[in-house]
């Protein structure tokens, strides 16, 4: 009742009130004006004041974050361009403004840095990308020009060095050049506990378990449960079972029958058990068979065992040794072990104990996973041989012979409590996996048996025994790092220098950190950059490389910003910098105008340059001695129109990067050749070949010698140069087509080939392509690309060899046409130009440029190309020549002041002068299906994917983000919808 009484006098009240408007005089109606302050400016975010609301939504309207009014009053669009922020930044969006709402405002910068670098790694030593390179390309500087042996490589690496075999070497610890399991390697460090599990479980290895500081029952009871006595648990309690197993034993040793453990019965036990073998238990080793998983456990006073009946429950010592018998391994926790023997030891130990195996240097190589076990033997051996050396100079520094017994290694009192062991078996040493690295695939244990017992010595200093500290990684910028560069070092070593790596990034290697960037907003730099454990900057302005190595490694980065309102510098080394952004190397440059590294990101690729022919003929050209596949397309056509290559519906360049297999070429050799397709069937694994009736001419004729495959042909299997040369000239002088004539001796690399007659007629003819710059190579064992066999069908077409007739027929099936011609040349790497080859200017917005401070003019400058110096904030000699250069661009009076007539010119600066135009692309109608499709357009854009492979490999994803910057997409490397999209809308204006 009260409260419809209130409702209905509220009701008489505002009726009076309104009544008493409308009788009052009329005035003129105004709209309500909000006084602003005619103090508020925008000011550098770094020192902006953020002490009540309305400072808030003065930042929030500098900085494009609609506030609405600027009043000091707290309302929906305040709340929801707070939370705006907040979301752009990545907070929390509960329109808060907090302690970290305010860091971030301060940090806050529409700049980015990008930070673009190469290489994975220190850089130090061998570069085994380099490696894989040097292997399967070949150097000016091997003796085979075309493939570098592992001791060409290492000795490459590692200046004035030789390979040297362990028994050559005057040691100072020689154990480890025998077949004793003279190193220690540590696999983990405190352990409460393991887990043990014999394999394989059809046929499980017998355990033997040697464990220090029995109880005399503990241990005679483990002794007769190792000969059969069956003394029941090995608990340590002197029961029946075990009395009786002893009697039993005493009987058949001849002495008295007591069923105690008295001094002549332990004297016995002690005496056989030592005829074991060197044990930790002096009652020797527990053997278990029939397969087991046993536990080992720490309680503090010592480790005792579970999981398996016969193991002992009683606690001992933690020094137990562990082995197993031949052909079986034992798995703890991840890794397998089919070698060495499994040591457990707590002494000197502050907690739990180290678990270590001790195992002969060759076997621990087995287990060595540190380059893909797929990769070429030759590139395997360099491994093999910088694996031996690093552990051979470890195992030689860490060990002291006169400490070393049969049971422990000679390890100092330090090197125990650390870990018991003279090198660990992670990646801050080396990595080592066991047994499943060795049946990882052939290659890797068959390198380390060619390499046997090898190592890299070098007669000067900082060695051990003259075995050199071989380090190494997984690729470098394209030059390695000394070790004062890639660790800090005070002194650099004689044999780790710099030397040139462009292997390590070269196309056709498959590095995927071979080129790789990253995109850092100014507040995501302030919060990840530390100086001890808090942030260095409230707001970064500037981040550059400030000093470059030789080697093109970042030495010295520098940070311009603001910290509790006052400018700020600091200077990190490029190693904390690449540590502290999780780089994955400090080869790298920032985006910055300040950046003085010359450090070159992009693909280093064969097809540096080209010459197309008015047939077709794409054939490359470079400067140093660098690879090369020439390419025709009109020799493809040839081919395909023919059907004898397998189908490929990519673009004609990705068609010709494929390598050639054994079924195309008998089918490309017969053809040309003229020889009958009638031959009776040779092969048993050819049946599913389209090219079955080719392929039965290879033995038929005597072509088959080229391959060396009397059984099998095995048809996809790839084709060397060589090979293909022999296949050639063989079946041309079988067949109907007419012989080649004249021979010349042009190469001076082919020697060791078998074919080089065959070569030597080919060279006479000029229809062999080149595989270097320099002309005198042939490299007879790398494979032949489809593009080189394409190339020297078009050459014998054009040089009347034989007829484009030819090719009319289709023997095999039907022909083809690839899908799109040969890209057009890149000249410039994607990262450092995308988009080479346009002349075209895209305009530059500016027309939105708030100019406040000496800091927005830094940023105008730098981000419109007049190098004002470090973005500091700070207005100095640098500052004001950039200035000046930009007013004299805009025809203005140079004086270095930015007035109003200079801030109107840099809002309308576009970067374009009139005379520049702009030659549109068309790529509307572009194919973006698949990968080779995306290379093909980024290629054809300007932004260089490296080779046209169908492989998403580093360049080609750098090509696509340098692409998404472009267009303003996030820069993620990914071709999605968005970026398919965008790429067709693309005319690069």
């Amino acid at each position: 009742m009260k409260q419809g009484l209130f409702s209905k006098y509220n009701l008489i009240f505002s009726f009076l009130i309104a009544f008493a408007l409308l009788l009052s005089p009329s005035k003129e109606v105004k709209a309500l004006e909000i006084k602003y302050d005619a103090n508020m400016f925008c000011v550098d975010n770094a020192v902006a004041p953020l002490e009540n609301l309305f400072d808030i939504q003065t930042f929030l309207s500098c900085n494009g974050f609609n506030p609405g009014p600027i009043d000091g009053l707290s309302g929906s669009r305040t709340n929801n361009a707070i939370i705006t922020f907040q979301k752009s930044v990545g907070l929390s969006p509960d329109g808060v403004v907090g302690p970290a709402t305010k860091q971030a405002m301060r940090g806050y910068s529409t700049v980015s840095f990008t930070f673009t670098g190469s290489g994975w790694g220190h850089g130090v030593g061998l570069s085994q990308y380099g490696a894989k390179g040097l292997t399967e390309l070949g150097a000016s500087f091997c003796s085979n020009t075309s493939s570098c042996t592992s001791t060409e490589v290492v000795n490459y690496y590692f200046k004035d060095t030789s390979v040297k075999n362990l028994n050559e070497i005057s040691l100072s610890s020689p154990d480890i050049a025998t077949e004793n399991n003279a190193l220690w390697v540590g696999l983990a460090k405190n352990a409460k506990s393991i887990n043990l599990t014999t394999l394989p479980s059809s046929s499980p290895p017998m355990l033997s378990i040697c464990q220090d500081g029995l109880s005399d029952i503990a241990g005679v009871q483990v002794f007769l449960t190792s000969r059969g006595f069956e003394p029941g648990p090995v608990d340590g309690a002197f029961g029946d079972k075990t009395s009786n197993a002893l009697k039993n034993y005493q009987a058949s040793v001849g002495l008295s029958q007591s069923g105690s453990i008295d001094s002549e019965t332990l004297n016995k036990i002690k005496s056989e058990a030592s005829a074991d073998g060197a044990c930790e238990s002096v009652f020797g080793p527990l053997k278990i068979s029939g397969g087991a998983t046993i536990n080992v456990i720490s309680n503090g006073n010592g480790c005792y065992f579970s999981g398996h009946p016969l193991v002992n429950k009683t606690t001992a010592s933690c020094n137990i040794g562990i082995s197993w018998s031949e052909g079986g391994r034992i798995r703890v926790g991840p890794r397998e072990h089919k070698h060495g023997v499994l040591k457990l030891r707590s002494q000197n130990v502050s907690s739990g104990f180290h678990v270590v195996l001790s195992v002969n240097i060759e076997k621990y190589l087995y287990g060595l996973a540190e380059m893909p076990s797929h990769w070429n033997v030759k590139a395997l051996e360099a491994q093999a041989l910088v694996g031996r050396s690093y552990a051979v100079y470890q195992y030689l520094k860490e060990n002291i012979p006169a400490q070393t017994t049969d049971l422990n290694a000679g390890l100092s009192t330090s090197k125990q409590a650390n870990c018991w062991c003279h090198i660990g078996s992670t990646a801050s040493s080396q990595y080592y996996y066991g047994y499943l690295k060795e049946i990882a695939g052939p290659n890797w244990v068959q390198a380390v048996n060619n390499t046997l017992g090898k190592v890299i010595t070098y007669s000067g200093g900082y060695t051990q025994s003259s075995v050199v500290q071989a380090f190494y990684s997984s690729s470098t910028g394209g030059k390695t790092n000394d070790n004062a560069v890639g660790f800090g070092s005070a002194t650099a070593w004689p044999y780790l220098q710099t030397v040139d790596d462009p292997w390590s990034v070269d196309n056709r290697v498959g590095n995927p950190k071979a080129a790789w960037s990253y995109d850092f907003s100014t507040y995501q730099l302030s919060k990840n950059i530390l100086c001890g454990d808090i942030p260095c900057f409230d707001s970064i302005t500037d981040i550059y490389v400030s000093s470059v190595a030789a080697s093109g490694a970042a030495l010295e980065v520098t940070m311009k910003g603001f910290r509790n309102g006052s400018s700020k510098t600091v200077t990190k080394s490029g190693r904390n910098i690449k540590s502290q952004l999780g780089f994955t190397s400090h080869y790298f440059k920032t985006s910055s105008q300040s950046d003085i590294s010359s450090l070159t990101v992009g693909p280093v690729t064969v097809n540096n340059s080209a010459t197309t022919s008015s047939d077709g003929t794409n054939v490359t050209t470079s400067t140093g001695d660098v690879a090369q596949y020439a390419t025709s397309t009109a020799g493809l056509n040839y081919l395909s129109g023919a059907g004898l290559l397998n189908n490929c519906t990519e673009t004609s360049s990705a068609c010709q990067a494929k390598t050639m297999t054994r079924e195309e070429a008998a089918a490309v050799v017969t053809v040309i050749g003229g020889i009958s397709l009638d031959a009776p069937n040779a092969y048993s694994d050819d049946d599913q070949s389209i090219f079955q009736k080719a392929i039965n001419g290879v033995p038929y004729y005597g072509i088959q010698v080229c391959i060396g495959s009397p059984f099998q042909f095995q048809p996809t299997e790839t084709i060397s140069r060589d090979q293909f040369a022999c296949m050639l000239v063989k079946a041309i002088t079988a067949g109907s087509t007419t012989n080649l004539s004249g021979a010349i001796d042009k190469y001076s690399d082919e020697g060791a080939s078998k074919w080089t007659n065959e070569i030597n007629v080919l060279a006479a003819n000029d229809v062999i392509p080149n595989c270097s710059s320099l002309q005198d190579k042939f490299c007879p064992s790398r494979k032949i690309s489809i593009g080189e066999v394409a190339y020297i069908v078009n050459q014998m077409v054009s040089k009347s060899l034989i007829s484009s007739d030819t090719f009319n027929s289709n023997p095999f099936q039907d022909g083809w046409s690839a899908n799109g011609s040969e890209v057009e040349d890149a000249s410039a790497t994607a990262v450092s130009n995308p988009n080479a080859g346009n002349d075209a200017c895209v305009p530059k917005d500016n027309s939105g440029l708030v100019i406040n401070s000496v800091l927005d003019v830094q940023q105008f400058l730098s981000n419109n190309g007049f190098n004002p110096g470090p973005i500091d904030g700070q207005s100095g000699p640098k500052t004001k020549n950039a200035v000046i250069a930009f007013q004299k661009e805009s025809g203005l009076l140079a004086d270095g002041i930015v007035g109003n007539k200079t801030k109107e010119a840099m809002r309308a600066y576009t970067g374009c002068r009139s005379t520049n135009v702009c030659n549109a692309r068309d790529n509307t109608g572009s194919k973006l299906d698949s990968v080779a499709d995306i290379q093909t357009y980024l290629s054809n854009n300007g932004f260089n994917p490296g080779i046209i492979d169908g492989e998403i490999g580093s360049y080609t994803k750098e090509a696509i983000k340098a692409f998404q910057r472009k267009v303003g997409l996030i820069p993620d490397g990914v071709a999605g919808n968005r970026t398919k999209s965008a790429m067709r809308a693309y005319t690069g204006c």
